[in-house]
């Protein structure tokens, strides 16, 4: 009998546990928002990557790294969008932006030096970026906006900055903010070195995605200004310089598409256009700056171990860019994508709306994004919420059924 009751008494404990579990359990099913990571939160995994770029940084399911589906709905108005640029400044054609105008990425590690940067812009969000690791070789985009994007390997922690300069008493810049990799790579709360808010890592082309054979994400994309709407931004940006008043201006965040129906093959491009045109494709440019013609972005090479490295895979002009289309390719070969409402800049905006990609399926998107986390495209918002309860609730009423039982 002793034992009998010493061993109900313990399963009672036991039972006792059970909701707590419960509540563990639903709580863990619940997909959290996704944004971005402090320093002190990367996890050790990501602390032992040998460099930022094994993988493909950001989310796999940030905007830029998910692909186009074939059912992408187009913008009723995207004929109209793209006639009305072919008098940019580059006229139709779409190059790439290396030696000027791009941006330089540096690589640092635990034993880079630290440096105080001193931000002058008297919107940055802070007067000073303390203990940032700057390589001594590193050095800012030579134009105007002198962007510089600084990649720890170790942390995975990404710094930018706008109109940076090496000064003798020290680092300064005019903007600069920092995002972690293990992020969609969107500013959401404050504004990035970039004018979409986007990090300036993001849709960057990379040499080694070229010797790859392969580029996995969307590009990075400028056109003039007369051509950037005012009024705001349209997700996945979240924040936007544009002012243009032209009815047939687009917002920063849309993405355009090199229209899926052209044959690559047929065109007989460079084994590097060949692989930025596929990625056109596959992934689209996403609208991110003013510029002066419709570019896309490479990685500056500028002041690094190897500065001739684009040499054979994206040759420059005098002016840093790479015509490597050669005008096969132009800007009404593109098509706009559905543009969703624009959303008020972010100092008098409340609530950020989720990112939703367009498509002609019954449900009319493929994926939205929670803040500007993409949850995908096979199963809709709340849905996973729906099955953890219903497991809980299964869970509940076997407890039930037992204590009644005992």
């Amino acid at each position: 009998m002793d034992g009998g009751g010493n061993f109900r008494g313990l399963a009672m404990n036991k039972l006792r546990l059970v909701p707590l579990i419960l509540i563990f359990l639903l709580l863990s099913a619940v997909p959290g928002s996704r944004t971005d990571i402090e320093p002190s939160m990367i996890d050790m995994e990501a602390q032992l990557a040998a460099n930022a770029w094994d993988d493909r940084p950001f989310f796999d399911d940030s905007p830029f790294n998910i692909p186009i589906p074939d059912n992408a709905e187009i913008d009723p108005l995207s004929d109209a969008y793209v006639n009305n640029m072919v008098n940019s400044m580059s006229g139709e054609d779409v190059y790439v932006g290396i030696d000027y105008w791009s941006v330089p990425v540096f690589f640092a590690d635990s034993s880079t030096p630290l440096h105080n940067v001193n931000l002058t812009d008297e919107w940055a969000i802070w007067d000073i970026m303390e203990n940032v690791p700057i390589p001594d070789n590193a050095v800012p985009d030579p134009e105007e906006d002198g962007h510089l994007c600084i990649i720890d390997n170790e942390t995975l922690i990404e710094y930018d900055f706008w109109q940076a300069e090496k000064t003798p008493a020290g680092w300064t810049a005019n903007w600069g903010n920092m995002i972690s990799l293990n992020s969609d790579g969107i500013f959401t709360d404050n504004w990035g070195a970039r004018a979409s808010g986007f990090a300036l890592a993001l849709g960057l082309i990379f040499p080694h995605e070229i010797a790859q054979g392969s580029i996995n994400h969307a590009l990075a994309y400028s056109t003039d200004d007369m051509y950037v709407k005012a009024g705001g931004p349209v997700r996945p940006a979240t924040t936007s310089d544009g002012y243009s008043t032209d009815p047939l201006a687009i917002p920063e965040g849309t993405r355009l598409q090199l229209d899926p129906s052209i044959d690559i093959d047929s065109l007989a491009l460079s084994d590097a256009g060949h692989i930025i045109a596929t990625a056109m494709q596959e992934y689209g440019m996403i609208l991110s700056d003013l510029g002066g013609g419709h570019q896309i972005y490479a990685y500056n090479p500028i002041n690094s171990d190897n500065p001739n490295v684009w040499n054979s895979m994206l040759p420059t002009d005098e002016d840093g860019i790479s015509w490597i289309f050669e005008s096969k390719i132009s800007i009404t070969d593109f098509r706009v994508l559905k543009i969703g409402p624009q959303i008020p800049d972010l100092d008098v905006r409340t609530t950020l709306p989720p990112y939703i990609l367009y498509t002609t399926g019954p449900s009319g998107t493929t994926g939205t994004t929670s803040g500007t986390e993409v949850t995908g495209f096979e199963i809709p918002d709340g849905t996973s919420i729906l099955i953890a309860v219903g497991i809980v609730g299964v869970f509940l009423i076997v407890y039930v059924v037992i204590r009644k039982r005992t």
